[in-house]
């Protein structure tokens, strides 16, 4: 026997359990994601397991919830965020306070984006956003996440079935996108009990 190595990476665990899921059989809907981007800087065409999605079975969907977090240098209406994320301009961000409308969304930084809104919100470095309905002093979301994605899904042909966990725990600092508190609070809800660890 011939050793090449001596360290072995170990594989990037999600979730630690899964109880419950939703085997497949859901369309995500891409139309209001950046599903195309794909450059030097950040290649959004696949969606990673563990993104927050609100599941309507009546439907067959798995809609994303959108997050994404401060990265240092913001200000309270120009908020540096990871490349990654998948805001637009005219949605709402919430930063579990209050929601502002984004105004524009400058992508020229190879490390980071700037998300511009019309109204302050909080921006320390690590504060975690989720897509608001209402802009001001409010709470409300577009959707309230009730299961996670299982696996990694390629979403660039336009369309994409996914499997959704519904019971079970996530290790958070395996997440590629961060589970604001109003996103745990309603994956611990009636329709998903998911513990965030």
């Amino acid at each position: 026997m011939q050793i090449t190595t001596d360290s072995i990476t170990g594989k990037k665990v999600i979730f630690d359990s899964i109880i419950d899921e939703i085997p497949g059989g859901l369309s995500l809907p891409v139309t209001d994601l950046d599903y195309t981007t794909n450059n030097a800087n950040v290649d959004k065409r696949y969606l990673p397991a563990g993104t927050p999605v609100y599941v309507d079975l009546s439907a067959r969907t798995a809609t994303v919830c959108k997050s994404t977090k401060a990265l240092a240098s913001s200000s309270a209406q120009a908020i540096r965020v990871p490349k990654n994320h998948h805001f637009k301009a005219d949605e709402i961000l919430n930063d579990g306070v209050t929601s502002a409308t984004i105004t524009s969304v400058t992508t020229t930084v190879a490390s980071y984006d700037t998300i511009a809104v019309d109204a302050a919100l909080i921006y320390a470095t690590g504060t975690k956003y989720a897509e608001g309905s209402v802009t001001g002093a409010s709470t409300a979301l577009k959707y309230s996440p009730n299961g996670l994605t299982k696996e990694e899904v390629y979403m660039a042909d336009g369309n994409a079935d996914v499997s959704v966990v519904t019971i079970g725990s996530v290790r958070e600092d395996a997440l590629t996108y961060p589970i604001p508190s109003l996103y745990a609070t309603a994956l611990r809800g009636s329709s998903s009990l998911i513990t965030i660890v």
